[in-house]
């Protein structure tokens, strides 16, 4: 990262080497450059080769340097996982979960433009003013944030930098804890009562902050208590406190390493028939088991060997 300031085109240059002209950059055509994948719930946008190469470059230079309030936000951050939004709240007894509805696509351009000048002072360009506009241009499509561009998800990290840090000071002052991933709301506390009307308050400065384009998802919104089950982004906080994984993937992630160790065929079939497939599913549950639960890995290690687990831990299997 730099620490000198410089003109865009600087930066530009000297990370492209030439690959990319800037003139393509500032005036080139955006359309040409996506497609659209639609399904019933959302459009995902996918940039080509050459757009995906802008918006790392946006987010190297610009996106990564806007303001965000790192003790409740835990999304797309280096080294930061659900696990450890998990762990904050591990000790209450009572939890406030709920969701914002159409998360990127209810933060419109102007919302992006107003959180690049009120918290992009440490960006290091020179002359970002004047290429804003254009910044937009590559980063929004009809005015709204796009699902599957780069750039989009630490675009929203810092739009919703003034709610986190109005919310933290209410709940710091009611003895509650805040945490968002993405558009996942966690507020826990050591009681039910003192969760009283608490979807209301952050209703309430979502209002404040988005004059409405932001809401809650009314139909997600729920409160449970220890002695039921804490289901947190996909993990679960035990009676005594402890983090772990959800009993129904421990039983899927065992069973895929049974007979991918003593059946072959029945582990195919078991993945479709796309053996390669499995066991990147295999590589993928290991790797979260790793970040999630490391107790629960060592289970797997003694009942199914140190050299099976680590070989899918390393990305290694074959």
């Amino acid at each position: 990262m730099p620490t000198t300031a410089k003109p865009l085109q600087v930066l530009f240059d000297a990370i492209h080497h030439d690959k990319h002209d800037f003139r393509d950059f500032l005036h080139g055509d955006i359309a040409a450059n996506y497609t659209v994948l639609r399904d019933k719930r959302r459009s995902i946008y996918r940039p080509t080769k050459k757009l995906k190469a802008y918006h790392v470059f946006l987010n190297t230079f610009v996106f990564e340097y806007l303001t965000i309030n790192p003790r409740v936000l835990y999304s797309y951050r280096k080294g930061v996982n659900p696990h450890q939004v998990v762990a904050v709240h591990s000790q209450n007894r009572a939890f406030f979960q709920t969701d914002l509805m159409n998360f990127f696509g209810s933060i419109n351009r102007e919302l992006v433009r107003s959180t690049v000048l009120e918290r992009g002072s440490l960006v290091p360009i020179t002359d970002l003013h004047e290429h804003l506009e254009r910044i937009l241009d590559l980063t929004t499509i009809e005015g709204l944030l796009p699902v599957g561009f780069p750039t989009s998800p630490l675009i929203s990290n810092a739009c919703l930098t003034g709610f986190d840090d109005e919310l933290e000071s209410h709940c710091r002052a009611n003895a509650l804890t805040y945490t968002r991933y993405a558009d996942d709301i966690v507020i826990s506390a050591q009681s039910r009562e003192e969760l009283q009307n608490i979807d209301s308050t952050v209703a309430g400065l979502l209002t404040t902050h988005f004059s409405g384009s932001l809401r809650l998802n009314s139909a997600k919104s729920k409160v449970t208590t220890v002695g039921r089950k804490v289901k947190i982004l996909g993990m679960v906080i035990t009676p005594s406190g402890r983090v772990t994984v959800d009993m129904e993937l421990k039983r899927r992630i065992e069973v895929l390493l049974h007979f991918y160790i003593r059946d072959r065929a029945k582990f195919s079939a078991m993945v479709e028939h796309n053996t390669r497939a499995g066991i990147e599913q295999l590589v993928g549950y290991v790797n979260y088991i790793n970040t999630a639960d490391k107790l629960y890995l060592e289970k797997l290690r003694k009942k199914y060997g140190t050299t099976v687990i680590d070989s899918f831990l390393h990305r290694s299997a074959t």
